[in-house]
């Protein structure tokens, strides 16, 4: 009984290897086209981000010196003090306003002689007009006298000349007036001035035009008197040879730093083409760099903090990619071997852009979500059928129940004699 399995189970052995060399070595059988892959993928769309990691530190974004302007007058009180917190208005130091009392002064005491010389000009006015009304009286009675010698005359006639006494008067009192007139004018003049160093005194304080905290006071009065750093944080630091020739200015950033787990985006706003000391052949090239940060608060990025910093050199957001070793070169051009919806393995033809740490930017030849095999070089074949292995979790009794028998023996000897 042993030896009949037996020879039943060589029989039908030898059935199946018959049946597979019948299938493989006929004309226009498909199963000569079969490959078996468990190696495959989806493509999927993502960012391929090229980039270099730098060391900096966390440094005001500004600084803002403050000057002392000795014209104004000398120095009286200093408001604030070194690491203080300062807003915008909010009072530095304040000049003496001695220098502006002094000048205000001068220009009150020439607009008190000035005042002066108007009311020695009144005097004298009052003084002309009351000479001028005694030489008209005069001058009057004069005339009335020369008429009644006329009327009494036998015929002969004298001219009196009349007038002059009362004319030279009235010439005096209109120089006077137009002396005064300008007299009166420098007092106006001399308002203004004054009007105008009043309103010195409001800026005698000097305030600060920007939000930060105060660096440094230099109380010997050397100019800059302050130094106002911004309270907005940036990063500085040193590039070596390889970075410098990769880096541009506004370059994007990524920063964190480890007293937060937040990550600060920013750009470069620098970066030197000289290097930090004189070049020499004897040690390596540093070039400075900075970068301005984007929505950070100086309460999370204080100066002098550790960071790292990643410059983002070239990125491709939202394309489609696929693995490096998912692609076939052969003659100096790039292909994929895809899973069609046919079942069957299709070599295309790609075109790749921008690629990091073996992941590929996909300009042409391959979409989104489309199947591909991992390892190409690998395959029996470019071309043709391909079986995958089954998919347990995926399989359901019954679409199996519904299926005929003759269609269950069909899919079985399918799967089993590829």
């Amino acid at each position: 009984m042993k030896k009949i399995k037996k020879q039943v189970w060589l029989a039908a052995s030898a059935v199946v290897i018959a049946g597979n060399l019948y299938l493989i070595f006929k004309e226009d059988s498909r199963a000569v086209r079969s490959e078996w892959l468990t190696d495959w993928d989806r493509s999927e769309t993502g960012d391929v981000v090229e980039s270099f990691s730098a060391e900096g530190v966390v440094v005001p974004s500004d600084e803002y010196p403050i000057y002392f302007d000795e014209s104004k007058g000398s120095l009286e009180e200093v408001f604030v003090k070194e690491g203080e917190a300062i807003q915008p208005g909010t009072p530095l130091f304040q000049y003496s306003p001695d220098v502006i009392e002094d000048e205000i002064a001068r220009l009150t005491a020439e607009k008190d002689q000035t005042q002066q010389q108007i009311s020695l000009i009144d005097n004298q006015l009052s003084q002309l007009r009351l000479l001028l009304s005694e030489a008209e009286n005069e001058e009057n009675e004069t005339a009335n006298t020369d008429d009644s010698s006329d009327s009494d005359s036998d015929g002969d006639t004298t001219i009196v000349q009349s007038g002059d006494a009362s004319t030279g008067v009235e010439e005096s009192i209109l120089q006077q007036e137009t002396e005064k007139q300008k007299l009166q004018e420098e007092v106006k003049k001399y308002d203004t001035l004054i009007a105008a160093q009043e309103a010195k005194k409001d800026n005698l304080t000097v305030k600060s035009t920007n939000e930060g905290y105060v660096k440094k006071i230099d109380t010997s009065l050397n100019n800059p008197v302050m130094i106002i750093n911004s309270s907005v944080p940036a990063v500085k630091g040193v590039f070596d040879e390889k970075q410098m020739a990769k880096s541009a200015p506004d370059q994007r950033v990524e920063v964190t730093v480890d007293t937060t787990l937040e990550q600060f985006s920013g750009s470069l706003s620098s970066v030197s083409t000289y290097p930090e000391e004189e070049p020499s052949v004897k040690r390596a090239s540093l070039y400075p760099y900075s970068a301005q940060l984007s929505g950070a608060a100086s309460s999370d990025l204080y100066p002098g903090l550790k960071a790292s910093v990643k410059v983002i050199t070239d990125e491709q957001p939202d394309v489609v990619t696929i693995p490096n070793t998912a692609i076939l070169r052969k003659n100096q051009k790039s292909y994929a071997i895809v899973l069609n919806q046919e079942g069957l393995l299709e070599r295309r033809r790609i075109e790749t852009g921008l690629h990091v740490d073996g992941v590929y930017q996909v300009t042409k030849g391959v979409e989104d979500g489309e199947a591909i095999v991992i390892d190409p070089y690998r395959l029996v074949m470019k071309h043709g059928p391909f079986i995958t292995p089954i998919d347990t979790d995926h399989i359901k009794k019954k679409p199996w129940n519904e299926l005929s028998r003759t269609e269950k023996i069909k899919y079985a000897l399918m799967g089993f004699l590829s």
